[in-house]
């Protein structure tokens, strides 16, 4: 985003197509500057005409609650759901053996996620 500088957005949300624009994004961010609210939105015409408007101030905050029924996802929202829903990233075994000799095979990560590989009884 750019407004007294260039600086990257606090988040983005997507936005549903309408039926002049599709693959729209919404950028919200503060200018490091001048603290100024800025909201970028950015849109391809069905004609393939690419279109961006960047507003600050109270006319950011008008967009923002003018598109806020339209916004399907925002990239805060999916980075949090993709690390809580499996093991990502680096990933380490945990074995556990149960009182009767069944032994339990995990992948953990970092993050607190863990699912259950392989169960098996041990040979004794």
């Amino acid at each position: 985003m750019r407004h007294c500088c260039k600086f990257k957005a606090d988040n983005v949300y997507f936005l549903e197509d309408n039926d002049m624009f599709s693959s729209r994004r919404l950028s919200i961010g503060f200018c490091p500057i001048c603290k100024k609210p800025v909201a970028e939105l950015v849109e391809w015409r069905f004609d393939g005409v690419f279109n961006r408007q960047t507003l600050s101030g109270i006319n950011a905050n008008f967009m923002v609650q003018e598109l806020k029924e339209q916004i399907i996802c925002s990239i805060n929202d999916a980075n949090y759901k993709k690390l809580k829903q499996e093991p990502y990233g680096w990933k380490f075994g945990i074995n556990k053996q149960t009182k009767d000799g069944k032994v339990r095979q995990y992948a953990s990560d970092f993050y607190g996620n863990k699912k259950l590989i392989k169960s098996f009884y041990a040979k004794v």
